[in-house]
């Protein structure tokens, strides 16, 4: 495992997406950027988490810091073989391990900066009416809708800063943005579906707070999103 003084050196280049560490970081998969990938959506994740389940107790909040790393593993695990086979379908001559490696890289820099906006997200939780009072509803598609809209805000602006890479490193460019934004949005679809099947991550007003719902499989993210905008609307 590397030292903590090399992890907390690695985050500022990371961010910044420096051209000699995603160099070597692509070229030599040895030199531990699986593990400070892994360190930083960890911490990150979890501590975004946290602030999100806060609002109903303790329990929901180490409930929410687990899973919220979790949907992150398993997105990249689910992805990886799709990724690769896209990347060599769209003639991006980009392999599994780098394709691996570079949503390996955007995911550490999302957790980074979920890290960042958590201080935001817990003052903001710490100023929600309690769970049963009234606009409750309205109350709970909001909560859902912000953390929906900076995830994503979080997850499209840190793979960004790495698609000067995947043209790069691809035989073309054209084709190195072809399989970027192929990659891009395969996550964004898959996360998203994970995140319903790993529910509650905000508890609906009537339920009770638990690890899972009984019935994961039924119904999607997208309806629970039409459904918190149909709760926010006036109309």
């Amino acid at each position: 495992m590397p030292p903590p003084s090399s992890t907390a050196r690695t985050i500022p280049a990371l961010c910044r997406g420096e051209r000699a560490l995603l160099t070597s970081w692509m070229e030599d998969p040895q030199r531990g950027s699986l593990r400070i990938c892994a360190i930083l959506i960890i911490a990150g994740c979890s501590t975004y988490g946290f602030s999100i389940g806060l609002r109903n107790g303790l329990e929901m909040a180490t409930y929410v810091a687990i899973k919220l790393p979790a949907i992150i593993f398993l997105t990249l695990f689910l992805n990886t073989i799709l990724n690769g086979m896209l990347g060599l379908v769209l003639g991006s001559g980009l392999g599994f391990r780098q394709s691996l490696q570079f949503l390996l890289t955007g995911f550490a820099i999302m957790s980074v900066i979920l890290g960042a906006l958590s201080p935001v997200t817990f003052f903001a939780t710490l100023n929600m009416p309690e769970p049963g009072a009234p606009g409750s509803m309205s109350w709970h598609g909001a909560n859902l809708l912000l953390h929906t809209i900076m995830i994503a805000f979080a997850g499209i602006l840190a793979h960004y800063r790495l698609l000067g890479y995947v043209r790069e490193f691809a035989d073309t460019r054209r084709a190195g943005t072809h399989a970027f934004f192929a990659w891009l949005a395969g996550s964004l679809f898959v996360g998203a579906q994970i995140s319903w099947n790993l529910r509650p991550f905000f508890v609906s007003p009537g339920l009770e707070v638990e690890f899972l719902r009984t019935d994961p499989f039924d119904g999607s993210f997208y309806e629970a999103v039409f459904y918190a905008l149909k709760n926010v609307s006036p109309f």
